[in-house]
């Protein structure tokens, strides 16, 4: 019987920490993993990146 508010709850506040935080920490993840891979790889690479995630972020996630 409670269950069912508090998981509401939660359920919206995931979804809005993953819309306001997914972009900003997958690209950190990036170029983390990417610069490990390529040590003397180039720096446009992670701007770039971003750039595509808000762009997929803000065509396919719910704000």
């Amino acid at each position: 019987m409670m269950m069912t508010p508090i998981r509401r709850f939660l359920r919206r506040v995931f979804r809005s920490l993953f819309s306001m935080y997914g972009p900003a920490l997958l690209t950190v993840l990036f170029a983390v993993f990417f610069f490990q891979l390529f040590p003397e790889g180039p720096l446009w690479a992670v701007p770039l990146f971003l750039i595509f995630l808000l762009v997929i972020f803000h065509r396919y996630v719910k704000w």
